[in-house]
C-alpha cells in the first residue's frame, strides 16, 4: 500500500514520519555513510522536509517501510540548484512551478523479480501524483551508475548533462559519480513504468492523507 504524506502533517502523523526518517538514517547515513544532517543520532532530516514537501511511502500488510521518496517544489526546493546546478548543461532552468524533484529515494532489497515490481508500485504513484496535479517534469539527481535504471523504466529519460563526481561516505572513498535527468509527465511515461513493473491497470491500494487525493540497503540512490 502506498501512503502520500504532506510535510505539514509532521506532527500529526508523527508515527509515519518517524519510522520513514529513522529508515533514512539507517540507509543513507550508517549504510551509505553520507554526511548529512541527523536529529538525535537517529533521524536524517535536513533542510528540504519542508511542510510542502510531498511523501510517498510503501508499506507492506504488516506496516513495515518497503520503500519511501520524496518530492519537493523546485520554484522553493530543489537539491539540484542549490547544489548540483553543474549538472545542468542543457540550458534548462532547475526551478519552475511546474517541475518536482525526487529526492532520498530508497527501495529496500528483495529478490530480483520483487524489487522490480516494488520499484514500480512506488515510482508509479509518483507519477500519477504527478499526472494529478498538472506538472510537466519530475527531475532527480542519481548516481550515474543508477541512471540505466530510469532508461529501462522510459526510454524517454533525459539527461540534463555529463556525469560529474561527488563527494561520497565510507563506501565510496573519494565520492563517486552522479548526473541528473528528467521524466516528462505524459502518459506514454505512465505506460512505460506501468509496462517495466508488469502492471497492467491503475495503481490500487493508495492511502492519502491531506489534500491529496538483514539491513537495509539502497537498491537506486536518489539524493
Amino acid at each position: 500500500m502506498i501512503i502520500v504524506l504532506e510535510g505539514s502533517q509532521r506532527r500529526k502523523l508523527h508515527y509515519y514520519f518517524e519510522r520513514m526518517f529513522a529508515l533514512r538514517h539507517k540507509v543513507f547515513v550508517k549504510g551509505r555513510g553520507w554526511n548529512l544532517p541527523t536529529v538525535n543520532g537517529e533521524f536524517e532530516i535536513d533542510q528540504y522536509d519542508v511542510d510542502d514537501a510531498v511523501y510517498f511511502i510503501d508499506m507492506d500488510d504488516s506496516g513495515a517501510i518497503q520503500g519511501t521518496v520524496r518530492m519537493t517544489p523546485t520554484a522553493r526546493h530543489s537539491l539540484l540548484a542549490d547544489y548540483f546546478p553543474h549538472l545542468i548543461e542543457t540550458g534548462a532552468s532547475p526551478r519552475s512551478p511546474l517541475i518536482y524533484e525526487a529526492t532520498r529515494y530508497l527501495v529496500l532489497p528483495a529478490r530480483k523479480e520483487e524489487s522490480r515490481v516494488a520499484k514500480t508500485r512506488l515510482i508509479l504513484a509518483v507519477v500519477e501524483w504527478c499526472m494529478s496535479q498538472k506538472l510537466t517534469h519530475l527531475q532527480a539527481v542519481v548516481d550515474t551508475a543508477t541512471l540505466p535504471t530510469f532508461i529501462e523504466m522510459t526510454p524517454r529519460t533525459i539527461p540534463l548533462g555529463l556525469s560529474h563526481p561527488y563527494g561520497g561516505g565510507r563506501r565510496v572513498p573519494g565520492g563517486g559519480e552522479c548526473i541528473a535527468f528528467r521524466w516528462p509527465i505524459t502518459l506514454e511515461v505512465l505506460e512505460d513504468v506501468r509496462a517495466y513493473g508488469g502492471f497492467d491497470e491503475h495503481l490500487s491500494g493508495w492511502a492519502v492523507h491531506g489534500q491529496y487525493g538483514p539491513e537495509p540497503a539502497v537498491v537506486e540512490a536518489i539524493h
